[in-house]
């Protein structure tokens, strides 16, 4: 099934590139063949959209649609090679692609315009990220009966 799922998701890559610009279709086409059995040619196929995207101006439903494709097709293909029971298509990895594919695009497309929305967006993700480790993390707390540990 992780077969299936990286050569469709790669045949799907190669035609939204194909789409965007018709020149890169074939790097497209040689880089995810071969990312079908080593990596460093699926991620050049990826970082390939993504310079498609940016050279050809597309809209942002295109830019989002291609970047799930290009998240499945590295999440499949990582694990071609892996051993069995490795499964990298799980609901949480598909809820949160398609939930932060879904902000992005909401977030893109509102007509806000605050000129001070640069400067905020870094102190904000690294907050975020911060609250995210946390959660993460467990803390030990100490009990006045505890030896330290030596």
């Amino acid at each position: 099934m992780i077969r299936f799922l990286a050569i469709l998701s790669g045949a799907l890559l190669v035609t939204s590139i194909t789409l965007l610009t018709p020149w890169a279709g074939l790097p497209a086409v040689l880089l995810v063949t071969a990312g079908w059995w080593f990596r460093l040619p699926a991620v050049a196929a990826v970082l390939l959209a993504i310079g498609v995207l940016a050279a050809a101006d597309t809209g942002v439903l295109a830019a989002a649609a291609t970047g799930l494709v290009a998240t499945a097709y590295l999440l499949n293909t990582a694990t071609v090679s892996a051993p069995a029971g490795v499964v990298p298509t799980t609901v949480p990895s598909v809820i949160g692609a398609v939930a932060f594919a879904t902000v992005a695009v909401c977030a893109a497309l509102l007509p806000l315009h605050l000129a001070w929305v640069p400067i905020a967006a870094p102190i904000l993700i690294v907050l975020l990220y911060a609250l995210v480790l946390q959660g993460l993390t467990t803390k030990r707390r100490r009990t006045n009966n505890t030896p330290h540990p030596t």
